[in-house]
């Protein structure tokens, strides 16, 4: 059996968390405009301009972060310590809501938002790893 190659695990990681973070970006740009939709990550539904304009500096950041992810995946290899920068923030981020924004957020949205970010940081971490263990690098 063939087992794919680090440039190529790399790359479906880097490809992976470019269109997850492109998604929520889209999303958040659309809670910035007025739209009331729970928040992709959380579930929290937000209300009011200060909510609005977070959510829109929130989603240029995450916009920026697509984009470095999408540059990552054209030279894997090379840039897969932006996979474990990823990670770290992934699992900053649970942490933080967890530990300041619990009396606010629950429910089946952050439920499922924490278990896609865990999920997503233990594939980079994996992918990061392996990456040194194959033989392709």
């Amino acid at each position: 059996m063939m087992k794919p190659g680090s440039n190529t695990m790399l790359k479906f990681a880097f490809i992976l968390g470019a269109v997850v973070d492109g998604t929520i970006a889209i999303s958040w740009f659309l809670i910035a405009s007025g739209l009331r939709i729970p928040n992709i990550l959380n579930g929290h539904v937000g209300t009011g301009e200060d909510y609005q304009l977070a959510i829109f500096i929130g989603a240029m950041f995450m916009t920026g972060w697509a984009v470095l992810l999408a540059w990552g995946a054209m030279n894997p290899v090379e840039r897969r310590g932006l996979l474990l920068i990823t990670s770290g923030f992934l699992l900053l981020s649970v942490i933080m809501e967890a530990a300041f924004f619990s009396d606010i957020l629950g429910g089946i949205g952050f439920i499922l938002g924490v278990s896609k970010r865990i999920f997503l940081s233990t594939l980079f971490i994996i992918t990061y790893t392996y990456s040194f263990r194959d033989k392709d690098t």
